[in-house]
């Protein structure tokens, strides 16, 4: 089944963040509830296509990103304590679940907010961005596996996702927006440092030390060819699982996405977000 066309498909418009062409310093800076970047981006008016209407015909081999409906026992999801037990318990089992592979191990979870007070959140993503670099995910995938999977037992085929919720009440006034697979190429995309910092520099320095040994994700400049999803009103009952990675390159093996701005909702509530990356290894 092909996925529903964006261009008849009813949407919003509005501004993602692209990186610019001329940007020079891709960085992030993260630090506890605060982040600084270094990038240069230039923002494009896009159209984002409702995908609710259109759910069942999303899948991780064919878009990267799959919409699921999944009930969750969490009472609480800015409370660290459930979401380190119940929650990442009830992720790997999804996860595990909707791939089929034969171990599903967390890498941990991230709250997002997208109000003033973060109170020890990160705020969104704000640019079309992966967070992983193709370059650098087969030695992540090693290294990971070699501490926390089957040492010994070589895999082959891993897949690094993301499982995203949003648990403010909808609307949300800064929902997230997946890019399908199949309208981005395989060549897209550049390096955006990763520098996890106490806290965020100033001045930055000019040079990062031995760059290609630091982690790195991906940033997207503009394509006319790019097709948008979002999934507005989305409540604590829906999650995206989205692929960041997959070492298998004959599907769908990444889906870059961004939160925007909705400006359909200018009254919207803070966005409230819990996200949960995995390491799905099949053996």
């Amino acid at each position: 089944m092909e996925t529903v066309d964006t261009d008849v498909a009813a949407g919003v418009r509005a501004s993602l963040n692209y990186v610019a062409p001329w940007s020079a310093k891709n960085r992030l800076y993260v630090a506890p509830g605060a982040h600084l970047t270094t990038t240069e981006y230039d923002p494009h008016v896009v159209l984002i296509a409702d995908g609710r209407p259109h759910g069942g015909e999303f899948s991780l081999d064919r878009n990267g990103f799959m919409f699921v409906r999944h009930h969750s026992a969490v009472a609480d999801f800015s409370a660290p304590a459930e979401l380190d037990g119940t929650y990442t318990g009830e992720a790997t089992h999804l996860v595990r679940q909707l791939t089929g592979a034969d171990l599903v191990i967390s890498e941990g979870w991230v709250l997002r907010r997208s109000g003033t007070e973060l109170r020890g959140a990160q705020p969104p993503a704000p640019d079309v961005h992966i967070d992983l670099h193709p370059d650098r995910a087969p030695g992540v995938f090693e290294r990971f596996h070699a501490t926390h999977g089957r040492p010994g037992k070589p895999f082959r085929r891993v897949i690094y996702t993301s499982l995203w919720r949003a648990f403010s009440p909808p609307p949300q006034d800064c929902p997230l927006a997946i890019l399908d697979y199949q309208s981005v190429a395989d060549t897209e995309g550049v390096a955006n440092l990763l520098l996890f910092v106490d806290q965020p520099p100033d001045p930055v320095p000019d040079t990062i030390e031995d760059e290609q040994s630091q982690p790195a994700g991906t940033v997207f400049t503009y394509s006319p060819a790019h097709r948008w999803w979002y999934f507005p009103d989305m409540n604590p009952d829906e999650a995206l699982l989205f692929k960041l990675h997959d070492s298998d390159h004959r599907v769908a093996w990444r889906a870059p996405h961004t939160a925007f701005r909705d400006p359909s909702v200018p009254a919207g509530h803070t966005r409230e977000s819990v996200e949960i990356r995995t390491f799905a290894f099949f053996y």
